[in-house]
């Protein structure tokens, strides 16, 4: 079994490596390739960039709400009302 295994991967190994020159070929005699990879690179460059907007946004939207949200006044040292009637000298 572990022979068989073996001797796929080598095969599979040594389809790989005859298919790249192919390939390279095919892409040489293709004009529009580099213009086809430098899209493609652009777009997902692009997706990057947006998602990195939008995971920014999101983050400055989390602390600005957190900021924004009073701590709750409970526990030993919460300052409650004071009393009295709130006129100054009477």
């Amino acid at each position: 079994m572990r022979l068989l295994i073996a001797t796929l991967t080598a095969a599979s190994l040594g389809l790989a490596a005859a298919a790249t020159p192919a390939l390279a070929q095919v892409q040489q005699n293709n004009p529009n390739a580099a213009n086809q990879s430098m899209e493609t690179s652009g777009q997902v460059r692009a997706l990057r960039q947006e998602q990195t907007t939008q995971s920014n946004t999101l983050r400055m939207d989390i602390q600005r709400n957190q900021a924004a949200t009073p701590a709750p006044n409970t526990g030993p040292n919460a300052i409650g009302p004071t009393g009295g009637t709130g006129v100054i000298g009477r």
